[in-house]
């Protein structure tokens, strides 16, 4: 079998829908990059090496030292998904290179095919695990996508900030599909869109050139005019385009709808242009058009008007305890950007929304659907903070709420925040929102919590080296009843252990789970007590388990703390728990690169729950 032969196997390849906005669930779709480039689906039989387009154009002679980086790679047989992108100085991949030339680069996404097994029915996770792997060591010119550990808006933020096109959602579960799907969406950071050329105006310049372009694309197997493009063409397309499209000429335009232009001249379609844009303007003509170059891979028949698919919504929103969400994309005015929050580290108000931007991704996840606890200090960490559970009438209408039936309170339901955008972290960030507490339970079923929580906090006067004993000594009780757990710091002296649970328990079971553990590891260790007095206490480590009672908080991993250096509480490997740990490290300004490093900690811990042992009393 030849490399195009093995590739017929598996076209046509898998293609994204267009979507107006990230999905809003962040835990069920992963993100990358959107590379600006040809489509190139590669096959490897023996030895022998095979690069089509979409429309299974042979790439090989159009992008040559591409191709010569992709045949320096080994393999018996297999078949890779990609992108050839021609990149600027900074590395950023600009579509019009593709015309000029430049520097060249093969980004791979997908692998479909491996030594005689189609890998087209396993999940998106399991073929991106695949492809990483075959993947660590690539030839010069061959990369692997990069994937985005954001929230989707601050996933399309970076992309707009880094000069790329927008970003690729993909379905965590998605399986490849030879067609266009909607568990893969482009969200697009700037417009741009196909258009087929209908025709020209001349230059006032020269009789040797064109000054702008007629557009169209199909609705209903018909041409609809589009607007024309005067902008983004070197003089040497602009004379280009003067040549071929003179071979072309027709007497009226192939477009019905198209204007009385005095001086246009109609040629029949036979180039797909692609076009960046800022909208469509209600008569369906494009805004501030410019041109970025032709698309050789695309023929005329394929262009119709992208039309952005519904986001998909989270699933399973309760209705015993009903949330609100605004229809309206949110906006938050930030005021007071400068005010000074820690004063020896001189943060500022600024400061604090940017690295809730940064932290968004695992942030989000963390909190997606939980019910949260707010401290704010709008005069600063030297100043007192008030605490805030439920949201009045100073909360934006936008924002996502939840009514948790209260069991104390005469009030009978609180109305908590969900913070499920980087524009509701935005606007924690306005309120000076410094504490982050969250609910062990989920707005979907908030009488079932996620986990069983082990606080550990110091004595007066201890320090964290006290929690860091107590923490080691609880692991390996854990171990023994072979529960997983994850610590993290509180963010100031104490440690908080985690072992994520499966469904089907109250906080009631988990309580006296926890509290019996307690125990247990109370009477054989002298410095550690379940005792809540103070005074009780007597210098030892108090254990808490009674925080995983019903409408009890944590505070949220990579939440900040109100204290000299801005630390956050940070999820550990238990590697880290050692006399060398120091929670300070661990602050707004070192986060985002430990996560860069570390990936989310907080995330994993929920890829194995556990069911609780029995007890023997």
């Amino acid at each position: 079998m030849t490399p195009k032969q093995l590739l017929r196997r598996v076209f046509p390849p898998m293609l994204a829908s267009l979507a107006e906005s990230p999905p809003r669930d962040a835990t069920t779709w992963s993100y990358e990059l959107k590379y600006d480039g040809y489509r190139a689906i590669c096959a490897i039989v023996d030895g022998e090496h095979a690069m089509l387009s979409r429309n299974e154009l042979d790439l090989s002679q159009r992008f040559s030292r591409t191709f010569a980086a992709l045949q320096k790679i080994k393999a018996k047989e297999i078949v890779l998904d990609g992108e050839v992108v021609v990149v600027d100085e900074h590395g950023t991949p600009r579509f019009q290179l593709l015309q000029q030339g430049g520097e060249e680069r093969l980004i791979l996404f997908d692998v479909l095919w491996m030594d005689g097994k189609d890998l087209r029915k396993l999940t998106y996770v399991e073929r991106r695990a695949i492809l990483e792997k075959l993947c660590k060591k690539t030839p010069a010119g061959i990369e692997v996508s990069q994937q985005l550990t954001l929230s989707g808006d601050a996933a399309l933020a970076h992309a707009a900030k880094a000069g790329f096109e927008g970003i690729i959602a993909k379905k965590n579960s998605s399986v490849y599909e030879s067609r266009r799907s909607k568990e893969w969406l482009k969200i697009k950071a700037i417009q741009q869109q196909e258009l087929i050329v209908i025709g020209y105006q001349p230059s006032n310049h020269s009789s040797l050139e064109i000054g702008a372009l007629h557009l169209a694309v199909y609705e209903d197997s018909e041409l609809r005019y589009s607007g024309r493009v005067g902008t983004g063409f070197s003089a040497k397309q602009r004379v280009w385009f003067q040549k071929e499209l003179s071979k072309d000429v027709i007497p009226k335009s192939p477009a019905a709808d198209a204007p009385r232009e005095r001086d246009a001249t109609w040629v029949r379609p036979r180039f797909v242009a692609q076009v960046a844009f800022t909208e469509w303007t209600s008569d369906h003509r494009l805004r501030h058009p410019s041109f970025l170059g032709l698309r050789e891979d695309k023929s005329v028949k394929e262009v119709v008007k992208e039309e952005p698919v519904a986001t998909p919504k989270p699933r399973g929103r309760a209705t015993a305890h009903p949330r609100e969400r605004a229809s309206a994309r949110p906006t938050v005015t930030f005021t007071n950007p400068d005010r000074l929050l820690y004063p020896r580290d001189r943060i500022l108000k600024r400061d604090i929304a940017e690295y809730y931007e940064a932290l968004s991704g695992p942030l989000l996840k963390a909190l997606r659907d939980r019910p949260l606890s707010l401290e704010h200090w709008n005069q600063g960490i030297d100043k007192p903070s008030w605490f805030h559970q439920h949201l009045g009438k100073e909360a934006p209408s936008w924002l996502t709420t939840i009514d948790t039936p209260a069991r104390v309170s005469e009030r009978g339901t609180v109305k908590h925040l969900i913070a499920d955008s980087v524009e509701s972290l935005r606007w924690l960030a306005q309120m000076s929102v410094l504490t982050i507490h969250m609910w062990s339970s989920r707005s979907q079923n908030l009488e079932e919590p996620d986990w069983i929580l082990f606080d550990l906090d110091p004595a007066k006067g201890k320090g964290i080296e006290q929690a860091i004993e107590a923490a080691i000594v609880m692991r390996g009780l854990l171990e023994n009843l072979e529960l997983p757990s994850m610590p993290k710091t509180s963010g100031k002296r104490g440690i908080h252990v985690f072992v994520p649970i499966a469904a089907g328990y109250s906080h009631e079971q988990v309580v006296e789970f926890a509290c019996a553990i307690g125990a247990a590891v109370a009477g054989q260790v002298p410095g550690i007590t379940v005792e809540r007095s103070l005074a009780k206490r007597r210098g030892r480590l108090y254990l808490d388990c009674l925080q995983n009672g019903y409408g009890k908080t944590v505070v949220a991993p990579y939440s900040p703390r109100a204290i000299d250096g801005a630390p956050v509480s940070a999820p550990l490997e238990w590697s880290e728990v050692t006399k060398k740990l120091d929670p300070k490290k661990f602050n707004i300004k070192t986060m985002a690169n430990r996560v860069a490093k570390k990936g989310d900690l907080f995330a994993k811990m929920f890829a194995k729950k556990a069911k609780l042992p029995v007890l023997s009393r």
